[in-house]
């Protein structure tokens, strides 16, 4: 329901940087990192006429003079696009490259970061970013799941706050930078797995629990009526037919069903 609400409102962009910037709150909360983060996008930076820049990030306090400016581009509009991809003929010239600079400049940051949803970033984006990137001087790609899963946002911005706070001016290595980041992918992507393993596990083995459960109320029922049999010599048509229905154990089951289930929520 969310993502098909994000998708056809007219309102996106803003549900999503408010998303955005509930989850960069929450991530600088929980590790203590002391930022300090904004929306920025309703008002002009230092161009002329310019919002670029939707989420501000003021690295270790409002006071650091370090920034970290966020774009998020929740629509299939932009292309990766590098230096050489302006035609001079054309006034459209927005690329993630382009966007990524005019948000460093525009909110006076030490670096920025462009967010796309995976569902709405273009084929250029996607093939040459595997979730997070890094282009040199420029800033960071972020491939985010708008929907559920914003771990690479936390890489990106962890990176990039480090990058704000660097003072020895020496030059990054981009191979190195992308290369970790790949790692980190990796890592999360495992571990990813592994959760969904142990969750489908305790999903099969509740389901296990539940048809043990029931099949020992199966075997008490039966032999409540077989005894029955055996002592009456019979069975009339309203034992035959509570048999045939098993109101007792179905009403028995469900309350265990529901006490297992809770199990799994705990």
């Amino acid at each position: 329901m969310k993502q098909e609400i994000f998708h056809k409102t007219a309102i996106k962009g803003v549900a999503a940087e408010n998303d955005i910037l509930e989850f960069l709150e929450t991530y600088i909360d929980n590790f203590h990192l002391g930022d300090v983060v904004s929306l920025s996008g309703t008002s002009k930076g230092l161009l002329k006429n310019n919002k670029t820049g939707d989420i501000l990030a003021y690295v270790g306090g409002e006071n650091s003079g370090k920034k970290v400016a966020i774009e998020c581009k929740f629509d299939k509009s932009i292309k990766l696009g590098d230096v050489d991809s302006l035609d001079i003929a054309s006034n459209k010239y927005d690329t993630a490259w382009s966007q990524l600079l005019e948000t460093t400049v525009n909110r006076g940051a030490n670096t920025s970061i462009i967010v796309f949803d995976k569902t709405l970033a273009d084929a250029s984006i996607q093939r040459a970013v595997d979730g997070v990137s890094y282009i040199d001087n420029i800033g960071f790609i972020c491939i985010i799941d708008y929907e559920a899963d914003y771990h690479n946002l936390a890489i990106a911005y962890n990176f990039a706050r480090r990058l704000a706070l660097r003072k020895d001016g020496k030059n990054i290595e981009v191979d190195f930078v992308n290369m970790l980041i790949q790692r980190l992918l990796k890592d999360i992507r495992d571990i990813q797995n592994i959760e969904m393993l142990v969750k489908n596990n305790i999903k099969n083995n509740l389901q296990i629990l539940k048809n043990i459960e029931k099949s020992l109320l199966s075997i008490e029922f039966n032999q409540q009526y077989l005894m029955k049999y055996l002592e009456d010599g019979y069975l009339s048509k309203v034992d035959l037919l509570d048999f045939y229905q098993r109101e007792e154990i179905r009403a028995k089951y469900k309350l265990i069903s529901k006490e297992i289930e809770s199990l799994g929520n705990e």
